[in-house]
């Protein structure tokens, strides 16, 4: 949605949202559109300009010929009690509409909530009372000194509220307005099962209107949050986020001028202002139970990559995001990690994508919905805590230490989970499962469980091949856990051989060094391609791409240049004086492969590989495109290497510099241009593509700026 507010920690809790639509002349009713839920191209922008992730934010929301402006700020009784704003603004263009309808919504999920509604001189005013917030107030009307041309309410029952907007839609009838008609609802009372409320005030352009909650379980002794008060309380509170956010990333100090430091306010903001409550039960299956089961209902608190196209919890993307969350407010990266770890199951498996309730389900293709229970997805959880653990202070610590207990005997499941289920054919090596074996229409099976999708491996999957960024990602997860274990007092002597086996330089050679860089090994043919094919009755013949393959396949070294080849780099498995490290660091650079002036492309420009579409409708993914959660563990890993004495040190620090201001350039030079933070970047233009906004894991600029890896 682009504005929706609920209880966190309540699982069937009451839901408050926005919709609206423009007010425009009968004679061009094809400017007229109905705005609720999040939908990619809809608006022309939208961002939180400022938000902290508890108390406040401001979103600029830009759509055909006007602005709505929306905040919200807490009291500070608990933070209970919330107030919220809607500005519209004209543009003054041939598309500004002439008034502003706006709907505000109340719902309740289950059936043993009551509401009434009540009209006010200026809107309209909700009591409600639900088994877990209690009794409440709610009133919804313009602010002072501003009028409105039209109201209605409409009190129901037994309505879908993940099908909320087709039921306004159903109910909008022509009501007057001036000397013509609008769409509006008409006013309906209450029943004793009523399980929703729909406000209608429509304005003209330039007014302001407000929410305001308040919880009648408490005694308070300050006003409501509304007038003159909301006004100052959120200035405070937007003075408070600036100060912080100067405290913790240090962007004028390093010399970054102002608009740098609004493009990274508004970056962090759209992260951690996109965290959402989901609740709901997956649909999982595996070897033990083809038949797809659902799993027990289950919350999560999360981040998501992209409120407009991946509005859901992704298990690998989450450790990126808590990276940065973790670095503003560690208490909400570790309620967010003990959420994700609650979804264990018996075995020690997390499903990777999280499609929690009837509104996630609506946004998943079908395929996409069962998760299977044998697959994998790279571990960064444990990328977040270590992170978090090397930056707490002592006292942070202590204060959550039972909860970092706690966490330890989750993680030390999941990470036991992937040593008797991912392992490979030999002895320390790993296998991602879930690839395609008998599939002809792929240039190269997909590995999903990866992360990296469509990045290339071994053309003919078999149990016999290994994958070197599992690998690493285990070598990593083993010392995060011993990191964590002695911080909170656990003997953690099982995990510290297991990294010292895994952090091993010899044995990582002996498997996967190809003597120019680090691969896979497998089954797998250098010439394949896709090629026309007929297929289909001889009376009905349809042409698609099918794959050949050109050159036997052999056991070998998976020889593609790409992202691959730097995990035991970009994970710092590598010892600082290794020759393997020297040769990463010239195969990074070089001009012709994976370096380009907009960051680390995924696939060389020379391999066959690159921007190869990898069936006849897949377009490259993960081949080519610069990809910016890699490209921040790869600056990462060069500052970490550059402050360790030895004989790559230097190179690392250069290379350091050169990468990391080509990112942030880059990245804020496409903001400018576009008003999104993208997905992917272009590796031969730096032109933003794919998915926006997308402020999940490309939100690790803020942190590439301020330097805190």
């Amino acid at each position: 949605q682009w504005y929706q507010r609920r209880v966190r920690g309540i699982d069937e809790s009451a839901i408050f949202g926005l919709m609206w639509m423009p007010v425009h002349p009968p004679e061009q009713t094809h400017r007229q559109h109905f705005r609720h839920t999040s939908e990619q191209n809809e608006l022309r922008s939208f961002t939180w300009t400022r938000h902290d992730g508890n108390k406040f934010g401001v979103q600029t929301l830009r759509d055909q010929g006007y602005d709505i402006e929306t905040s919200f700020v807490k009291s500070n009784v608990m933070l209970q009690d919330w107030s919220a704003r809607i500005k519209v603004s004209g543009l003054n263009t041939p598309d500004t509409p002439r008034a502003i309808t706006l709907f505000w919504y109340v719902g309740f999920e289950h059936s043993k909530s009551t509401v009434r509604i009540s009209s006010l001189a200026n809107g309209f005013g909700v009591h409600g009372e639900t088994p877990e917030l209690g009794k409440f107030h709610l009133r919804f009307k313009t602010v002072s000194g501003f009028q409105m041309v039209y109201s209605a309410s409409i009190c129901d029952e037994n309505v879908e509220l993940h099908r909320l907007t087709d039921y306004v839609k159903s109910r909008l009838r022509p009501v007057p307005y001036g000397r013509t008609m609008i769409p509006g609802i008409e006013s309906m009372g209450c029943s004793e099962r009523s399980n929703a409320v729909v406000m209608q005030i429509t304005v003209p352009m330039e007014q302001e209107v407000e929410v305001v909650y308040e919880n009648l379980n408490i005694e308070r002794a300050r006003n409501a949050l509304e007038g003159a008060q909301y006004e100052t309380t959120l200035a405070q509170y937007i003075t408070e986020f600036d100060d912080k956010f100067e405290e913790k990333f240090q962007l004028k100090t390093k010399g970054y001028s102002q608009p740098y430091i609004d493009f990274a306010k508004s970056t962090f903001s759209n992260l951690i202002g996109g965290i959402g409550y989901f609740h709901g039960r997956s649909i999982v299956t595996s070897s033990q139970h083809k038949k797809p089961l659902y799993y027990w209902p289950a919350s999560l608190f999360s981040a998501v990559p992209s409120r407009a196209f991946f509005p859901r919890g992704f298990l690998w993307d989450e450790g990126f995001h808590q990276l940065l969350i973790s670095k503003w407010d560690s208490a909400i990266s570790l309620e967010v990690l003990g959420h994700w770890l609650n979804l264990m199951n018996a075995d020690g498996w997390i499903p990777r994508e999280q499609i929690l309730g009837n509104e996630a389900l609506m946004k998943v293709p079908a395929e996409f919905v069962v998760q299977n229970a044998d697959y994998a997805n790279p571990p960064t959880l444990f990328l977040a805590l270590d992170s978090m653990l090397n930056t707490m202070q002592p006292s942070e610590i202590l204060d959550h230490h039972s909860t970092l207990k706690k966490m330890f005997h989750r993680l030390s499941l999941w990470y036991n989970w992937y040593n008797t289920t991912q392992t490979g054919p030999l002895p320390t090596t790993y296998r991602w499962r879930g690839r395609n074996s008998t599939t002809d229409r792929e240039l190269n099976p997909k590995t999903l469980t990866s992360g990296l999708d469509d990045y290339p491996r071994a053309t003919h999957p078999t149990d016999d091949e290994y994958h070197v960024d599992l690998r690493c990602w285990m070598a990593f997860a083993s010392r995060a856990l011993v990191t964590l274990g002695d911080f909170i007092g656990i003997n953690v002597d099982k995990y510290q051989e297991t990294a010292d086996i895994l952090s091993d330089n010899d044995k990582l050679r002996e498997l996967h060094w190809t003597g120019s860089y680090f691969a896979d090994y497998g089954l797998h043919s250098d010439v394949v391609g896709l090629q026309n094919t007929r297929v289909g009755p001889p009376e009905r013949p349809q042409i698609e791409k099918r794959r050949v393959v050109r050159k036997l396949p052999q056991p070998q070294f998976v020889k593609v240049q790409g992202y691959l080849n730097l995990f035991p780099f970009i994970l710092t498995i590598l010892k600082p004086d290794s020759p393997e490290l020297g040769a990463t660091l010239k195969h990074l650079r070089s001009s012709g492969g994976i370096w380009s002036p907009f960051g680390i492309c995924s696939v060389g420009k020379t391999d066959p590989y690159y921007l190869k579409y990898n069936t006849q409708h897949d377009a490259p993914y993960w081949r080519g495109p610069v990809w910016i959660n890699i490209n921040y563990l790869t600056i990462r890993a060069l500052d970490h290497y550059a402050k360790i004495p030895g004989p790559h040190a230097e190179t690392c620090k250069s290379l350091y510099r050169e990468l990391r201001t080509n990112i942030v350039n880059n990245i804020y030079k496409e903001y400018t241009r576009t008003g999104y933070i993208w997905e992917q970047y272009n590796c031969q233009t730096g032109e933003g593509q794919s998915v926006h906004p997308f402020t999940g894991w490309s939100s690790l600029v803020v942190l590439i700026m301020g330097e805190q890896y």
